[in-house]
């Protein structure tokens, strides 16, 4: 039985200010590193839970505003790279955001590299 998505409406809203979330992701020095700023969508993934209800979410990357909740994740599931990358986004970058999922998570969009080239710390969680 397929379970209904709570998700109805996405509000995407350009930056226009600075904004610091957190994204689980390979180290830095990992080949994997520009991979973790990749969408689903980009790696060919199937999409999986509101990604099947709404392609937008399918073409973004899960980020947090927690660095809490993103270290916690990073714990749950190691596959994911074990690090969690403190992310500077800056207007001027082509960057979106929206408030999607729980409490502290956040859909964003942009460019792998300049997602990446906006990381200013990755810490190892493990």
């Amino acid at each position: 039985m397929t379970r209904a998505s709570l998700l109805r409406t996405i509000q995407v809203d350009v930056l226009d200010e600075p904004r610091r979330l957190y994204r689980v992701c390979s180290p830095r020095e990992a080949d994997g590193f520009i991979e973790s700023f990749r969408s689903h969508y980009e790696l060919g993934r199937p999409p999986r839970g509101p990604e099947d209800r709404a392609a937008v979410i399918h073409m973004a990357v899960s980020m947090f505003d927690s660095p809490e909740i993103a270290a916690q994740l990073a714990s749950r599931v190691p596959k994911l790279g074990g690090h969690v990358a403190h992310v500077d986004l800056l207007p001027g970058n082509g960057f979106c955001a929206a408030k999607t999922g729980g409490p502290a998570h956040w859909s964003v969009w942009g460019r792998p590299l300049q997602l990446a080239g906006a990381v200013v710390d990755v810490v190892s969680v493990g």
